[in-house]
């Protein structure tokens, strides 16, 4: 196919009604949200434009676009200084939606998609494990059949966001011990289960960087869940997510680091402009602008190569590829919107290290990037083993 990266008048429309909402929320309402407030209005603005729906059926309340239209939204949010929005799409509406949307029962989407796409509920995932990490076949989490329909749910999770006001929680847990499952990959089954039930005991973790959702360890004992609870078919979880989430996940991420990195440099060339310290403005040193020249120019190939695999899954490629590309994508993404933002303290000197600025905010923010979603060593194996043909390092 070719690639298209001019823009269209749908994504000019796109852009400008998420500049019009983002106009609306300041430095000031983004340092309430990192530290813990729920940003209700800017949601709700969010969910009035469709954005909440962007990759969810008409059937349902959505408006049925692609993968690239919500990376487009992501990027231009987080450009536009709505620092962390990209994880509150993710966790909402990538875990919950789109992972709805592809694999639910019609019974589950009906019940749970108009309250996604309106922005009256709120979502979680549950997967990673203190002992597993990246090894996600390797969880311990499990849910061992009653004979009657239900299971009882047993284990541990870790780093899973926002469970405090989650409505309903995507969980993952096997359902056959790997050491008998036919490949260590199969086995694994997801769930749909109530994050506020007593049995699901949550502790927050003290985290040292600035996101809109709180972080929690997760111990379980003895859930209930029942057979209508399973997202999509049973034993096939891992797939399923690796299929329809994660791609989708990774290119959220990857635009929200490109758009953190455009407005790190726009804040690092306006700051600069403006600040005389010998004879001028800084900004008319080679110091200051060949930094920012080099990573404004690999910010905009890092934006193609999302753009290219957003296509790629919206044209229906097949999915190893638009994994490839997928990880390709973040790795490059994730790696330069941190390289900006890194760039863009340095001009501000001593008063990048100032929240004042919220260019420190946006370093630490881009420094998370590296390693989650996925970290850049588990993408470089990726592209090792899958788009190289070299063996497997893990």
């Amino acid at each position: 196919m070719d690639f298209n990266f001019v823009e269209s008048d749908e994504h000019k429309m796109i852009r400008e009604t998420v500049e019009d909402i983002a106009d609306d929320y300041d430095d000031e309402y983004w340092r309430d949200v990192e530290e813990g407030m729920w940003p209700e209005e800017f949601w709700q603005d969010c969910a009035d434009a469709g954005f909440l729906g962007t990759m969810v059926s008409e059937e349902y309340g959505g408006q049925e676009m692609g993968l690239e239209e919500f990376g487009m939204i992501t990027e231009e949010f987080a450009a536009n200084g709505c620092l962390g929005v990209e994880l509150l799409f993710v966790v909402n509406i990538v875990f919950g939606a789109v992972t709805l949307d592809e694999n639910g029962t019609e019974e589950q989407k009906e019940e749970y998609l108009p309250g996604l796409v309106d922005g009256d509920l709120n979502w979680a995932m549950a997967l990673t494990e203190p002992n597993a990490g990246h090894n996600a076949p390797n969880m311990d989490t499990f849910a061992e059949p009653q004979g009657d329909g239900t299971f009882i749910i047993d284990g541990s999770k870790q780093w899973i966001s926002g469970v405090e006001r989650a409505d309903q929680m995507l969980l993952a847990a096997r359902t056959t011990p790997v050491e008998e499952a036919t490949k260590r990959t199969m086995g694994v089954t997801l769930f749909l289960v109530d994050p506020q039930d007593p049995a699901i005991e949550r502790r927050e973790l003290d985290v040292g960087i600035p996101t809109p959702e709180k972080q929690f360890t997760l111990d379980i004992e003895g859930y209930e869940a029942h057979e209508e609870d399973i997202i999509g078919t049973q034993e096939m979880g891992l797939y399923q997510l690796m299929a329809d989430t994660v791609n989708p996940e990774r290119l959220v991420s990857a635009s929200g680091a490109i758009g953190v990195g455009r407005c790190a440099l726009e804040r690092g060339i306006d700051y600069s402009k403006n600040r005389e310290v010998f004879d001028g403005p800084i900004a008319q040193y080679q110091a200051i602008q060949h930094p920012i020249a080099q990573k404004y120019a690999e910010l905009q190939g890092a934006q193609k190569l999302v753009r290219q695999a957003m296509q790629m899954h919206d044209e229906g490629y097949d999915k190893k590829k638009v994994g490839e590309f997928s990880n390709l994508a973040n790795l490059r993404a994730s790696a330069v919107g941190h390289e900006a933002a890194d760039v863009a303290l340095q001009a501000h000197g001593g008063n990048g290290f100032s929240r004042e600025y919220a260019v420190i905010e946006m370093w630490k923010g881009t420094r998370l990037a590296r390693t989650a979603p996925g970290s850049e060593e588990m993408m470089r194996n990726f592209v090792a083993e899958h788009t190289l043909d070299m063996p497997r390092s893990y």
